[in-house]
């Protein structure tokens, strides 16, 4: 197979998703067991249909509902404390009002910030600085190079094939060794691959602007090369 990378060109990852040990204590509050413990049966139904629609829909490019996101979420630290400007929320991206306003200077496409309230989980005090927001990017583009970064049964591959070609996992810690295709560079600013889970792709002149502003920490941003494969 030809081997053609452009070693000038290159686009961004956010890894904090795809990285078990990055995710941080946040998430929707009907979507733990205190608040299920104190409902009835059907309405823990719905708060389970609810988390299997947001967790697949944003991760597939799709602009999520206000009943998929809610508005509450816990997250347990104090708003004295530095926050980064993203974290993660249980594998969801969440920005502060401060990241989202660098993020609006640049071609966000169909990309949708849902206003949360992030609180601790007993209710009693706002546990953020600043607003943040569930990014929720709407933009698709296919990475690419799928087989040769991912051969199905090859455990050493950076991509982990599953489903005979219909999703890629990336792995973890190797997400900079993987080579996005030179179509997948034109277009908004920030992207995703509904084939590959977990990874927010941006473009190195939205990384630029972050970096400028102070916003790039939480993020996990790795640089990875275009070319194909």
């Amino acid at each position: 197979m030809a081997n053609d990378v452009n070693g000038d060109l290159c686009v961004w990852i956010s890894t904090t998703v795809n990285n078990i040990n990055a995710i941080q204590a946040a998430g929707r509050k009907e979507f733990g067991d205190t608040w299920r413990a104190k409902h009835s049966p059907e309405q823990v139904e719905w708060s389970k249909r609810m988390v299997q629609e947001s967790s697949l829909g944003w991760k597939h490019g799709k602009i999520l509902t206000k009943e998929q996101v809610g508005d509450i979420w816990y997250y347990n630290t104090h708003p004295e404390y530095e926050v980064p400007p993203f974290i993660s929320g249980g594998g969801y991206p969440l920005v502060s009002e401060s990241a989202k306003a660098v993020l609006e200077q640049y071609d966000l496409g169909e990309t949708v910030f849902h206003a949360l309230t992030l609180m601790d989980s007993a209710e009693t005090r706002h546990s953020t600085p600043e607003p943040y927001f569930l990014l929720n990017v709407g933009n698709k583009r296919a990475m690419g190079n799928y087989e040769a970064l991912g051969p199905e049964g090859d455990s050493r591959a950076h991509l982990n094939c599953r489903g005979g070609g219909i999703a890629y996992l990336p792995v973890s810690g190797k997400e900079d060794q993987l080579v996005v295709t030179p179509e997948a560079v034109s277009g908004p600013d920030i992207w995703l691959d509904p084939k590959v889970p977990s990874l927010l792709f941006l473009s190195d002149r939205l990384v630029a602007g972050l970096k400028a502003a102070g916003m790039e920490k939480g993020w996990a941003l790795v640089r990875c090369a275009v070319g194909t494969l």
